[in-house]
């Protein structure tokens, strides 16, 4: 075929090179006739999807409210107000509130309520603490003050102790009582038996506030009284208002019924 086609189409005026050319071109057509078909593989790829530019829905707004209308009264008109323009601004008319603070819970005191009929059921009542109870200190006893009297100087004294009784009463009256306390104490030295003496000296004592010496004297001239009743009543009555300041009721009132006792003798 290939050789019918060059003696039927040979030109005349062709050079070796044009012919060489032609050749080749022929050889490689009928190569890619001749050979198997091999497929390159083909790579699946899917289209991309493009999205389409949706336009962007329009959102639907609501109307504004209208503005309520207040009625107006009859025979009298409504004007609307225009919005203020500027920097001018409405003032409200009510006081602004101003939140304050909470308090904490420690300030706040603890209330509960109490529903009659329902606290019972829910808990248990708690018993309410009686007061305390107050002691009463028991009254304390009194006694009033006993007479105390003196006793004149019984006749027949001695001089020195005469003299010595008068110093002493003298000292007495001026408001020294130890100074006449010296004086009886001396006399007593001179007779130390004489219950009139020892009983002057146990109420010196007991002018002094010292009632507990006054009672040893005056139960010692009680003793030395003898027969004298009225200076054993005296003595008596003595003790007892020693006793008394030696807060000794009770010896008091034994030492004021022993006085009574030798009354009627």
């Amino acid at each position: 075929m290939t050789s019918s086609f060059f003696e039927r189409y040979k030109p005349t005026s062709m050079n070796k090179t044009t012919l060489m050319m032609l050749m080749s071109a022929v050889l490689a057509v009928s190569g890619c006739a001749t050979a198997p078909e091999t497929k390159p593989p083909v790579a699946s790829v899917k289209p991309a999807t493009t999205k389409k530019n949706v336009p962007p829905k329009a959102v639907a707004t609501k109307p504004a409210p209208p503005t309520p209308v207040r009625k107006s009264a009859p025979g009298t008109a409504t004007y609307a107000i225009d919005a203020p323009k500027g920097d001018f601004k409405l003032e409200p008319t009510q006081p602004v509130l101003k939140a304050e603070p909470l308090p904490t819970p420690a300030d706040v005191p603890a209330q509960t309520t109490v529903i009659p009929g329902v606290a019972d059921a829910i808990a248990p009542a708690t018993p309410t603490p009686a007061p305390p109870a107050v002691a009463l200190a028991p009254p304390v006893p009194t006694m009033t003050a006993v007479a105390v009297e003196d006793v004149p100087i019984p006749s027949g004294t001695q001089p020195a102790i005469l003299a010595l009784l008068t110093e002493s009463d003298r000292n007495r009256g001026a408001g020294d009582l130890d100074a006449a306390v010296v004086s009886l104490e001396r006399a007593l030295r001179i007779d130390s038996r004489n219950p009139s003496l020892t009983y002057k000296l146990a109420h010196l004592r007991l002018k002094q506030n010292r009632p507990q010496l006054a009672e040893e004297l005056a139960s010692k001239a009680a003793l030395l009284a003898g027969g004298d009743l009225d200076l054993k009543r005296k003595s008596w009555l003595l003790i007892a208002e020693a006793r008394r300041l030696q807060q000794n009721l009770q010896g008091a009132r034994d030492a004021k019924a022993k006085a009574m006792s030798f009354f009627g003798r």
